[in-house]
């Protein structure tokens, strides 16, 4: 994740923030709620595999996202991740806190999935369907990591593709040629990784000419099923270039999570009200 949106206290409490209140969609086959300006699907996991399968089948291309504690703090003060995350066609809860909060505000759901728990039933309901896999990452050595993953566990026809030079808007002639690429493949299923909200604004700018593709911003949660499998690369990353600064990021991350907690629960307040 980059940015942290810092706590602003309000002059009279919590009872000075905006109205954020959850709202009901209609025509949709679960329910849909909004914690701040981030919408979150409550659906069975069956219904949420049926629900992308139904995007795959349409043949019109469709973006999942899986917004985390991060992007409902981000999107107070950023509108294009606010307008990416409202467009999704599916917005599944990124962790186990923003399921939890999503429960808080809307229905309660007998069973659900959150951030990386998605990826072995989509994963399987690719093979079923025979559908072509791409994955593309940022992060040295995730996507080609991520497909052989695919591949050898689920037997899937999947392809890696390093993206580490995406701008922070998503977008630019670089990532055109990344996208014209990606469409060589054909695929059905776009696993993407990156950090917010490049990822968000990638995807919202790629979905629309990789049609009839069907993206899937997943973020970091696409490289924890496969880290026990490259070690040797993970000790190389934290080695590498760049680890003074991952070292004064560690440092300063309980700093960095109270803050991001504390506006996330402001947000919430609101939602509920």
């Amino acid at each position: 994740m980059n940015g942290v949106v810092g706590l602003e206290t309000p002059r009279s409490g919590l009872a000075s923030l905006a109205p954020r209140r959850a709202e009901w969609e209609q025509g949709r086959v679960f329910s849909r709620v909004r914690i701040g300006h981030v919408p979150l699907d409550l659906g069975r996991p069956g219904e949420v595999l049926q629900s992308i399968e139904a995007l795959v089948a349409r043949g019109q291309g469709g973006r999942i996202l899986t917004p985390d504690v991060e992007q409902v703090v981000l999107a107070e003060a950023n509108e294009g991740l606010r307008q990416a995350l409202a467009t999704a066609d599916l917005s599944l809860a990124g962790s186990p806190a923003l399921a939890r909060a999503a429960r808080v505000i809307g229905p309660r759901v007998p069973e659900s999935l959150v951030g990386a728990e998605w990826l072995s039933p989509l994963a399987k309901l690719a093979r079923e369907r025979a559908w072509r896999v791409l994955v593309v990452a940022e992060r040295p050595g995730v996507a080609e990591w991520t497909a052989c993953g695919l591949r050898d566990r689920y037997g899937l026809l999947a392809v890696g593709v390093a993206a580490p030079g995406v701008p922070e808007d998503g977008r630019g002639p670089w990532v055109d040629r990344l996208i014209d690429r990606i469409a060589l493949t054909r695929p059905h299923l776009v696993l993407v990784s990156m950090a917010t909200p490049k990822q968000e604004l990638f995807c919202q700018y790629a979905g629309a000419r990789l049609q009839p593709a069907v993206l899937v911003g997943t973020g970091a949660a696409l490289e924890s099923p496969w880290d026990e499998g490259r070690p040797a690369q993970r000790w190389r990353e934290l080695a590498g270039r760049g680890w003074l600064d991952r070292c004064r990021r560690w440092l300063t991350a309980p700093v960095r999570l109270l803050r991001r907690n504390l506006s996330f629960l402001r947000i919430l307040a609101g939602s509920r009200r």
